[in-house]
């Protein structure tokens, strides 16, 4: 049985090990045998006949394995040698992967022009990342931070004029679960700007929808230019003693049918000077 090629100028052998001291390269060319052009979009195709072959254990077959060199000290004047990729991919994409259910589609792969296009199906992802931080993205005019990185522990991590930017077609253009489910940081403006039709929608589910504080200033200050700066949305009940519970500093709106005014529906403004149950509480009503 044929052994693989042992060096350099060898003969290629398939089911061997093949050991060469010199790059490989594989050109494609039009040649004398292709006046016509070059016949095919790929240079070289690995696959498996009918997408199937048997294994000797529980796993699939890959169609490429493809390892770069870990860094290493030389000893000499060289020093280190930094460890190498495993593969270096360029074109209008550099890397383009599908899922195998889905078609190949040479219209978005010529519309996209990205580092790496990954196309997904229903149960898979596009591209997905796992790490320290699972996805690292760049904006290109913006330095690599390699700090930044480090100290963070983030699924997705982006920096630049704007770090992650997201567009929802028919939802969310962002979608946070966690706790908190979005956090803003900011050293010298708004940790959190919301801008749109409702600049903010808080809803808290066992808790308040909103909390503000402030060390040094108001937790919050409101401004309208057209209409109240405060809407409060009244609970239909008689007065505040019909809550389960009363926080002194409560600000409370009621609205509820007026006997005096013939059953018209009243809202009044109220005020909880004293906290507690119903038996325990103090209100005052303000208008």
């Amino acid at each position: 049985m044929a052994s693989g090629a042992d060096e350099s100028g060898d003969d290629m052998v398939v089911g061997r090990t093949n050991v060469s001291e010199e790059r490989t390269l594989l050109l494609a060319s039009n040649g004398d045998n292709a006046p016509d052009g070059y016949g095919e979009d790929f240079v070289l195709n690995v696959s498996t006949k009918d997408d199937k072959v048997l294994v000797s254990s529980s796993h699939g077959v890959d169609a490429i394995h493809a390892k770069g060199t870990v860094a290493f000290p030389t000893g000499g004047a060289i020093g280190t040698i930094p460890a190498g990729n495993g593969v270096i991919a360029q074109g209008i994409n550099g890397a383009v992967g599908y899922v195998h259910e889905v078609a190949r589609d040479k219209n978005l792969e010529n519309s996209v022009g990205a580092g790496v296009l990954g196309v997904g199906g229903a149960g898979a992802a596009g591209v997905f990342g796992t790490g320290q931080n699972g996805v690292v993205g760049y904006e290109q005019a913006t330095p690599r931070d390699v700090a930044f990185e480090t100290a963070q522990r983030a699924g997705v991590l982006g920096r630049g004029e704007t770090g992650v930017s997201g567009d929802g077609a028919n939802g969310p253009g962002v979608f946070g679960r966690g706790l908190p489910g979005v956090q803003g940081l900011s050293a010298g403006g708004p940790g959190l700007l919301g801008e749109g039709q409702t600049g903010v929608i808080a809803t808290g589910n066992d808790g308040p929808g909103v909390i503000a504080s402030s060390p040094a200033e108001q937790g919050a200050v409101l401004e309208s230019k057209r209409m109240a700066q405060l809407w409060l949305v009244p609970l239909r009940i008689q007065s505040p003693l019909d809550l389960p519970r009363s926080n002194a500093g409560e600000l409370l709106t009621t609205i509820w049918a007026d006997k005096e005014q013939r059953g018209k529906e009243i809202t009044s403004l109220w005020f909880c000077t004293v906290g507690g149950d119903p038996t325990q509480a103090n209100w005052v009503k303000l208008a």
